[in-house]
């Protein structure tokens, strides 16, 4: 599969999560700062989302699986301990998050099933 071809598909399945995510950003620089704690967890999150999302563009699966292990880890941790009793609007946009980060993922796992088997040059 060309690059090109990768990047764009790769680059669609992933915008939900950006979206989303960006909007979880903004929230928290608004409404509910974060302790130093949970801000190191956020940019563990962030160093995973670099492994994955570059090695995904490289066709790299096995790295990228490395990097949804920690991504996930993480996530669970900051999930778990920081994000107790928040308001539903705060509670709303992680679950849109959590749903487009999985939109990220099948769809990676989908271009990499179609590129084994040949249905994408």
């Amino acid at each position: 599969m060309s690059f090109l071809v990768r990047a764009g598909l790769l680059s669609l399945f992933l915008a939900p999560y950006l979206f989303y995510g960006i909007r979880d950003v903004l929230h928290h620089t608004h409404h509910r700062p974060v302790t130093l704690t949970e801000r190191l967890l956020h940019i563990t999150l962030g160093v995973a989302l670099m492994i994955i999302i570059s090695h995904a563009l490289a066709g790299h699966f096995e790295v990228v699986i490395a990097g949804i292990f920690l991504f996930v880890t993480a996530r669970t941790l900051d999930e778990f301990v920081f994000h107790r009793d928040l308001p539903a609007t705060e509670v709303d946009l992680h679950a849109k998050t959590h749903f487009g980060f999985l939109i990220f993922v099948v769809g990676v796992i989908g271009t990499n099933w179609l590129q084994t088997r040949g249905y994408i040059p």
